[in-house]
């Protein structure tokens, strides 16, 4: 990290508060305090004892369901927590790589016989010929993270909506492809759930510039899903000037690196449309800011739509709670309540010492989720009797 966020962090909380990861969080510049509150209020509503889950679901969708579905729901609330530190990190890390990176270059631009010339440096060891992929590292991990994020943000709102989708596998397409289907909704919950959604959208249009939402998950699918995109990038003049002894300005650059404009598309495809004769052809082919502003940007329109979203799912909630016949809680979160098969692999080297530990420690918040889904010893033997 750069010293000024290594000084940040390493400020020494005050003595008269217990370390908590909102401290962190806060030192992060995260205001996750809408968030939390919308974990606090789903988690005070799990009940521990019949008929456990979200109590006042019952009995919608049958036992076994809603135990399945609200600790699915916890734990992607509690998954937009964690995706949005890993985001802030990766972005603290890729702002110094990049100037570490962008400071190699600094002489790549010369004078030889009164003419400009560009001199790539040359690598002097394995960490500065690798030093591209490490900026390149944080902005995959930054992407995932953000997406991530917001595809466990799409889970809290499948289950605080009522949305009739697999919470499981959530993801922003699968609620608008709900809503398409619902049209004015016929029902006053499906009214409640369509007058949601007007609100949901108003928060992305207003959190960023157009289209924002949709380029972040495209961005997300090409770096982990898709071969990547050929790197675009200038040297430009590096401020504020330098000067020598003799007056005269010294050739100092910086590198600014861009980010593809449309990621859903190949790089055939975007260069084929290149329009040669517009003012500046390269429009079609990249974002024209440096990543920095675009990563940066991208970040804050995630915190601010993840705060506004944490207000309407509140108050969704508090009324579903307050009418819970209105809008039940759909079976088809869960579609198949067996348990599925576990995993054939065992590792690499299995079993070089048995995992049997005698005591253990567990979080007060996981210990409730636990007891919630009827998995202490006491009650683990009624998930037989479960509908």
């Amino acid at each position: 990290m750069r010293a000024l966020d290594l000084s940040r962090l390493s400020e020494p909380y005050p003595e008269d508060h217990d370390p908590t990861a909102d401290l962190a969080m806060s030192a992060l510049g995260i205001p996750l305090l809408r968030w939390k509150e919308l974990e606090a209020v789903i988690l005070d509503d799990l009940v521990e004892r019949p008929p456990y889950g979200i109590g006042w679901w019952a009995p919608n969708p049958g036992t076994s369901r809603r135990i399945l579905i609200s600790d699915q729901l916890c734990a992607c609330v509690a998954g937009v927590s964690a995706n949005m530190v890993e985001a802030v990190l990766h972005w603290l890390e890729y702002q110094d790589f990049a100037e570490r990176d962008s400071e190699r270059f600094a002489d790549v631009v010369q004078m030889h016989e009164g003419r400009l010339d560009m001199s790539l440096p040359r690598p002097r060891n394995a960490l500065e010929e690798l030093s591209r992929e490490m900026v390149v590292m944080h902005i995959v991990g930054m992407a995932r993270a953000i997406c991530a994020a917001l595809d466990c943000l799409a889970g809290a709102v499948i289950g605080v909506v009522a949305i009739p989708t697999p919470i499981l596998k959530a993801d922003l397409s699968n609620i608008g492809k709900f809503f398409a289907r619902i049209g004015q909704g016929k029902t006053d919950g499906e009214r409640a759930q369509v007058q949601f959604h007007a609100n949901f959208n108003d928060v992305i249009a207003t959190v960023g510039p157009n289209g924002w939402l949709d380029w972040a998950l495209a961005f997300r699918n090409m770096l982990v899903h898709r071969g990547r995109r050929l790197e675009n990038g200038q040297f430009v003049p590096k401020v504020p000037p330098l000067y020598g002894p003799d007056g005269h300005q010294l050739l100092r650059a910086r590198r600014l690196t861009y980010l593809p404009r449309d990621p859903i598309r190949s790089d055939v495809e975007v260069w084929r449309e290149s329009p040669t004769g517009s003012p500046n052809p390269l429009d079609v082919l990249v974002l024209c800011e440096d990543a920095a502003q675009t990563l940066g940007g991208l970040l804050e329109s995630t915190k601010a739509m993840i705060s506004e979203t944490a207000k309407l799912l509140i108050d969704r909630w508090s009324w579903r709670r307050d009418n819970p016949q209105v809008l039940p809680q759909p079976v088809a979160q869960w579609p198949r309540v067996a348990a599925t098969h576990s995993s054939v692999f065992q590792g690499y080297a299995p079993r070089p010492r048995e995992f049997s530990p005698t005591t253990g420690t567990i979080h007060p918040i996981v210990s409730r989720r636990f007891r919630a889904a009827a998995l202490d010893d006491a009650s683990r033997a009624q998930w037989n009797t479960f509908d």
